[in-house]
């Protein structure tokens, strides 16, 4: 694998410890937000092929509330590896507000894919793998260094 340009160097190696525990929340709260799509997916489609009946909402919102507290969580814990301590409590909590969830959950996946990609780590629509973090170029891979 080719050495690192001087641009694509990141200012400081975030440890690879601390990757792999984004790369982990990152993966947790995509699938969070897939859970609520399919889940509303579904809802709409029950409820066109229901023809007039009165579609029961409490368990979908249920099934909502539940799956935003677990999307809150994992937001909160991505922000505090982040970003620290006050920004994982306003982005926690902002993820209650039910429209501007959504652009808390996209704005703080933007973070993590920024981060990790900064790292030299493959993002894709799912997520990073943790293999991909232990393949990843080190600062200390060049091979010509000489010695």
């Amino acid at each position: 694998m080719a050495a690192w340009d001087e641009f694509d160097r990141p200012s400081y190696e975030r440890p690879v410890e601390g990757l792999k525990r984004i790369a982990r929340y990152h993966r947790w709260l995509i699938a969070v937000v897939l859970a609520q799509l399919a889940l509303w997916a579904g809802f709409i489609a029950l409820t066109v092929l229901a023809r007039g009946r009165e579609p029961d909402m409490q368990f979908p919102f249920v099934l909502t509330l539940i799956l935003g507290g677990v999307g809150g969580i994992f937001v909160f814990l991505l922000s505090w590896e982040l970003r620290g301590a006050f920004a994982a409590l306003v982005f926690g909590f902002a993820t209650v507000v039910p429209c501007m969830g959504l652009l808390v959950l996209t704005l703080v996946s933007g973070y993590a894919t920024a981060e990790l990609r900064k790292h030299g780590v493959k993002v894709g629509i799912l997520g990073a793998s943790l293999a991909d973090i232990d393949e990843r170029p080190s600062l200390y891979d060049d091979e010509d260094a000489g010695w």
